[in-house]
C-alpha cells in the first residue's frame, strides 16, 4: 500500500467515526402595519440554497462521512436522545459551517417555552406555569450567559443556512392566546434588554372575545401590541386542536391552514412556524405543514440545544423524519438549568471545531474542489 493511500484511508477513518447530537428528557408536562424595530422579523422567503458546483479533482474521493460532530457535549443530552442532520451534501455543509461571514461553529439555539405567569411567587398548580419570581430568574441567568433573543424567521435561516445569529441565541416562545402576558411580562423585556418574543397564536373565537381593556376587541389588542415591532407572532393552530391519530387529511389542513390567511390579514406576515397544540404530532400532520409551507415546528420535548445541522431528538420525533418540524422546547420551569446547559454545549462545540478543524479542511479540500477559509478567520477571538 502506498504511504499516499495510507494516508487517504486513515483519514477516511478518522472523519467516519463522527456522529451527530441528542436532548434531555421530557420535562413534566385590515392589514396591521408593523413598526420597524431589531426584533422585527425579516420578510423574506425562504428556500433551501444549492448545492455548490464542485470541480473535478484528481484526487481519489474520500465517500462522505456524517456531519463531524460528537454525539453529545457535556451535560447536553440524556439517553435516548440523539442528533439528526439534515443537511445531506458534506460539501455544503462545511462551506457553510466555516463561512467567516456565517455563525460561528458552536452556535447554540435555545427555545424556551411558557404559558402562564403567576404573581409573586405564587405556587404553580400547572407544570408548564411559573411565576414572576422564576420568570426574574430566568431572565437574570440569560443574562449572566450572555443569550439573546431572536426570532423565528432567524432561526430558520439560521438552520438552513447558517447565517449569523449571536453565539448564545435563545427563542422565547408565549403558547396561547396571552396578550396580557405579553404586555405585561415580555414587552419590558424589549424596553430594558431588546429581546423579542415569539407569539403562537390561536384564531379561535379571537372575532368573539374581547381584551381586558373596556372597549377594545382581542384583535385590536393584539394588532396594537403587534404594532410595536417586538412580537413575532406565529400559529398555534386554528382551534388548538391537538394533532393526534386518526384525524383526516382535510381537517389537518384546516387546523394547520385555515389559520395562515387570517395571521396574514392582521399581523401583516405569513407565519413559517407552527406551535404544536399541546405538543402533540403525528406524520401525518407533519406532512400536512410541510406541504402547507411552514419551515419549522415545535414540539413541547426538552431535548436539548439546537446547533447548525444538529438537531437532538427522541425516538418519537427520529421515526418521523423530518427535524425542522419537530424541534425542542425546554420548559421554563427548569429553564435556568437548561440555559447553563447549552452555554456550556457552546463552549464545548466551539472548541470541538478548532481541534477538529484541521481533519475538516483536509476532507474539504480532497472532496470538495476548494478551500475553507483560515481558522483564525472564523476564530478571530
Amino acid at each position: 500500500m502506498s504511504k499516499h493511500l495510507f494516508v487517504l484511508l486513515a483519514l477516511a477513518c478518522l472523519l467516519s467515526a463522527c456522529t451527530l447530537l441528542g436532548t434531555h428528557a421530557n420535562s413534566p408536562q385590515a392589514t396591521a402595519s408593523i413598526t420597524p424595530s431589531p426584533f422585527a422579523p425579516r420578510a423574506a422567503t425562504l428556500t433551501p440554497s444549492a448545492s455548490p458546483t464542485l470541480a473535478a479533482s484528481s484526487t481519489p474521493t474520500i465517500t462522505p462521512t456524517p456531519a463531524p460532530l460528537p454525539a453529545s457535549f457535556p451535560g447536553s443530552l440524556r439517553a435516548g436522545v440523539q442528533p439528526v442532520a439534515y443537511i445531506a451534501d458534506q460539501c455544503t455543509y462545511l462551506a457553510q459551517r466555516w463561512d467567516p461571514a456565517n455563525s460561528q461553529p458552536g452556535t447554540v439555539v435555545a427555545p424556551l417555552m411558557y404559558h402562564s405567569i403567576l404573581r409573586g411567587n405564587a405556587v404553580p398548580s400547572l407544570s408548564q406555569d411559573i411565576n414572576e419570581a422564576t420568570f426574574y430568574a430566568i431572565v437574570d441567568t440569560a443574562r449572566r450567559l450572555g443569550f439573546e433573543t431572536i426570532t423565528s424567521q432567524q432561526l430558520a435561516d439560521f438552520l438552513l443556512h447558517n447565517a449569523p445569529i449571536p453565539p448564545r441565541s435563545m427563542l422565547l416562545i408565549l403558547d396561547d392566546r396571552r396578550p396580557g402576558t405579553a404586555q405585561e411580562y415580555f414587552l419590558p423585556l424589549y424596553e430594558q434588554y431588546g429581546w423579542g418574543t415569539t407569539l403562537g397564536w390561536i384564531i379561535g373565537d379571537t372575532d368573539s372575545r374581547t381584551g381586558e381593556h373596556s372597549g377594545e376587541s382581542l384583535w385590536t389588542w393584539i394588532e396594537r401590541l403587534n404594532d410595536t415591532g417586538v412580537f413575532d407572532v406565529q400559529s398555534h393552530g386554528l382551534n388548538h386542536i391537538p394533532v393526534v391519530g386518526g384525524l383526516s387529511t382535510d381537517f389537518l389542513r384546516s387546523e394547520l391552514g385555515d389559520n395562515i390567511p387570517l395571521l396574514e390579514q392582521h399581523f401583516g406576515q405569513r407565519p413559517i412556524a407552527h406551535i404544536w397544540a399541546g405538543g402533540n404530532f403525528t406524520a401525518d400532520g407533519v406532512a400536512v405543514a410541510e406541504e402547507l409551507g411552514y419551515t419549522l415546528a415545535f414540539t413541547v420535548y426538552s431535548r436539548g440545544p439546537i446547533m447548525f445541522n444538529w438537531i437532538p431528538q427522541g425516538e418519537q420525533e427520529r421515526a418521523i423524519g423530518n427535524p425542522l418540524l419537530l424541534l425542542p422546547r425546554y420548559w421554563n420551569s427548569a429553564a435556568e438549568l437548561n440555559l447553563q446547559q447549552a452555554a456550556d454545549a457552546n463552549d464545548a462545540a466551539r472548541q470541538f471545531a478548532r481541534e477538529n478543524y484541521a481533519a475538516e479542511a483536509a476532507w474539504f479540500s480532497q472532496n470538495c474542489g476548494g478551500e475553507l477559509a483560515p481558522l483564525d478567520a472564523v476564530f478571530d477571538d
